[in-house]
Parts: structure tokens; sequence; C-alpha cells
């Protein structure tokens, strides 16, 4: 899978600014008096939360074509997390309030010199690469369609540090720039042995495939880079991951992060944990809601449904009961709908903040859920989904969740269902445990979480 580089340089200049910063603030405060033990244990646990944070997200990858935006944006929300998990840490073990200055400031500070950092890091590498510093010379094999997106995507993109030396081509459409063709195949080894090619980009058909090796042969004769355009391409997304089968190389459509054991073992813990202490410190609320329910409407207080989670297979998923009582098969196959009569008054309140949903905890300890994920669907719809949908069912490669990212972008409920699949896909294709905490933190603080709940 193509990857942008982690860059080792860039976490930790990121420590040392962080920890420049709390020690010049604890300095103007305190002077140079000796640093206390717990000082010193919170700066050690700084640098812990840091890794977590830099392992499980992108906040320390940056190469020539990232975008500043999302660069800064990633790095706030990763500062977010940070602050959030420091300042609960001394709420919990010491006290927040008399040493706010000595925790707020330098995390200030920091942020605003890691942007400072990833600016003038990535405006330098872009300058430099436009200038035509480390750019490689690519002559293009190929005259097809695969050929013809290469050639635009190379030319259009000087960023991307790449000159187009050529193409070579037996048959070649149109459309492809014609000031740059060099001549048929039988002119490759010509080319190559000018010494002006430093890498090859083989755009050809998979029935060519006695010519691909013939000139991946001459590249590795010549020392030069041969790099390989697959014909399926079309099918295969950006996320494509290389692996293999007893040797055997095998390409997977998609990158599935959740299919590797570690990553299943990570996540599964965090649930368990996540869950356990949701049950314990909500359980006050709970006792209040459940006598909201049964104080102001009858039936039971919990509500259970049959919804489609891992692998496809069904599970009795628990709710807050937030409808009058009605006939099954009616609430199994409608979806709420804005001032639906069939809801209470304290279920619509309970529905607009989700609160009707912290039951699920329950599911998710009992491993049918997840904290996060996409949301499981009714099974009624969801046999109607993967017959209209394409790909419907890919979302079911990951357990579903209590909250997910189709939900934090407000949408949830009645809404496109064709957004909500293509939020879902990228989260099983670029599940991190970062990825969870970001979703988790604009559950709690997003402005599109409660967007057409009701």
């Amino acid at each position: 899978m193509i990857r942008k580089s982690r860059s080792t340089l860039i976490f930790i200049l990121d420590l040392i600014i962080l920890y420049i910063c709390f020690l010049g603030v604890f300095v103007y405060h305190r002077g140079f008096a000796s640093i206390p033990l717990s000082s010193a244990l919170i700066v050690l646990y700084v640098a812990f939360i840091w890794f977590i944070i830099a392992v499980n997200s992108s906040v320390s990858n940056i190469s020539v074509d990232s975008k500043i935006t999302m660069v800064l944006r990633d790095l706030v929300v990763a500062y977010s997390v940070m602050s959030a998990s420091i300042i609960g840490i001394i709420a919990i073990f010491g006290e927040f309030a008399p040493n706010n200055k000595l925790i707020l400031w330098p995390l200030l500070f920091a942020l605003i010199m890691s942007s400072a950092l990833r600016l003038f890091y990535l405006i330098s590498i872009k300058r430099l690469v436009k200038v035509g510093y480390n750019k490689k010379s690519a002559l293009l094999i190929g005259g097809g369609r695969a050929a013809e997106k290469v050639a635009e995507k190379i030319l259009l993109s000087p960023e991307l540090g790449y000159n187009l030396h050529g193409i070579l081509a037996d048959d070649h459409l149109d459309s492809l720039p014609m000031q740059f063709y060099l001549g048929k195949l039988k002119r490759f080894e010509e080319i190559v042995q000018t010494g002006l090619v430093d890498e090859v980009i083989i755009a050809l058909p998979l029935k060519m495939e006695n010519t691909i090796i013939e000139v991946v042969h001459k590249c590795n004769f010549e020392g030069i880079r041969p790099r390989i355009v697959p014909d399926f391409f079309k099918i295969i997304p950006r996320g494509a991951v290389l692996s293999e089968l007893g040797g055997i190389p095998l390409i997977s459509i998609r990158n599935e992060p959740l299919s590797l054991l570690k990553n299943r073992v990570l996540k599964r813990t965090f649930d368990i944990v996540f869950s356990l202490m949701g049950l314990i410190f909500l359980s006050p609320l709970f006792f209040v809601i459940a006598i909201a329910i049964k104080a102001t409407s009858k039936g039971p207080v919990f509500f259970k449904q049959e919804r489609i989670s891992l692998n496809n297979k069904p599970f009795q998923m628990i709710k807050f009961r937030s409808m009058f009582n009605q006939n099954h098969k009616s609430s199994n196959t409608n979806h709420t709908s804005e001032n639906d009569p069939r809801v209470t008054s304290v279920g619509r309140f309970l529905r607009r903040y989700s609160l009707d949903e912290l039951p699920q905890f329950w599911n998710v300890l009992s491993g049918d859920m997840s904290v996060v994920g996409p949301r499981p669907e009714l099974t009624y719809f969801a046999n109607e989904f993967k017959q209209k949908i394409d790909k419907y069912r890919v979302r079911h490669l990951v357990r579903s969740g209590i909250t997910g990212l189709a939900q934090v972008n407000g949408y949830r409920g009645n809404t496109s269902k064709e957004k909500r699949i293509t939020y879902d896909m990228h989260y099983v294709e670029n599940w991190n445990l970062w990825l969870d905490m970001k979703i988790l933190w604009l559950t709690l603080f997003g402005r599109d979480t409660n967007k057409n709940a009701y």
C-alpha cells in the first residue's frame, strides 16, 4: 500500500518543542527551582501520549503532496486529544486548577510552534520540488487509458517530483500528448542507454505479459527503477495492499487494517475497557432515564431490535425505548422520520441527544458491537440495500458501532445511504485507533453529530 512516509524527525522535533514549552513556562512561573516528581511524571506521560497519537494517526506523516489544511487539522485534533488526556490525568491524580497555567500555556505555545514547523517544512519541500530539486525523469511505456492517466498526472502535478521524458507505444490514443511520443517499443533499449531516464513507468495491458517482463529485465540490467501500473486499476482502489500467500504475491483490492489480528485485539481491548467504564459511570443516568420512560408511557424501559453487524450476522441491539408500544413489523420496516408520531416526549429528547443508544455499551461488552464503527442497520433494510447499493455489505467486514464516521458528519436516520456507505467504506479501509478517538471526540463536540437526530 502506498503510504506517506512517517517522519521520525517530525515526531522528535514535536517532542522537543513540547519539552521546551513546558520547561520555559515552568521556569517563567516558578524560576529555576527543582522540578517536583509529579511534574517529571507528567513530562513522561506527555511523551507516552504523543507517541501513541503519532503511531495511530497521520500527525507525523508529511510528504510533498500533503495538503497544508489537512496537516494543520490533524495537528489541532492531536493536541486536543492530548490536552484532554493530560487534563484528565491531572484532575484524577492531582489538582488541575492551581496548575492550569503550567499545563495550558505550554500546550498552546507548542501547538503554534509545531504548526509553524509544518508550514515551513511543507512550503520548503514543495518549492524545492517545483524548481526541480530531486526530480526524476520518467519514461512512460504504453498507449492506452492507463498511460493517458499517468501522463496527465505527471504533467499537471509537478509537485510529485517527475518530469515526463517521453512515451513509447506501438499503438497509442490520440488523446496522449503527441509532443512526448518517442516512437514504438523497439526504441526502448536505445533510449534507456542514453542515461537520461531515471524511472520507467509501465502501463501495458496484462495480455502483453512477455513484453512487461522483458522491459523489467532491461530496466534491471541498466540500473533503472521500473514501476508497473496494473492493467486492472479500475477495480483496485487507492488503498490496495500487496501481500503474499506462501511466497505468491497477492494484491488485495482494499486495505483492511482490522483484518490484522494485532489491530483486532487492540480495538477489542479498547471496546471492553471503554464500554465497562461507560456502564459503570453512566449507571446513575441510566436510572434517571428509566424512571422518566416508565413515568411517561406504558411499556418496558429497554427495546430490542434485530440488526446486522460483523460478517452479516444478526444480533439483538438494545436501546432505551423512545416510542410508544407498537407492532414489531412496523418498527422493523420503517425508519424514524422528523416529528414521527410514534416517538414519545421523553423519547424525542433521548433521540435528540442520542441518549437512547447508551445501553448499547452492553452490546459492545458482549462482543456484538464496537464503540465506533458503521451503524448497524435493520435486517429488513440491510437485505434491501445490498441489492441497490454497490459494496453495501463491505461495511459488515467490521463490527457495527454505537457511533460512526457517517453519523458525526450528519448522515444518520433517513439520509443519503450512498453518502453513509462512502463514509463507512473510508472507515473500513482507514481504521486506526486514532480515527476512533477522533470520531468519539466529534460525537461529543462535533457540530454535525446531532444533525438529523429524530
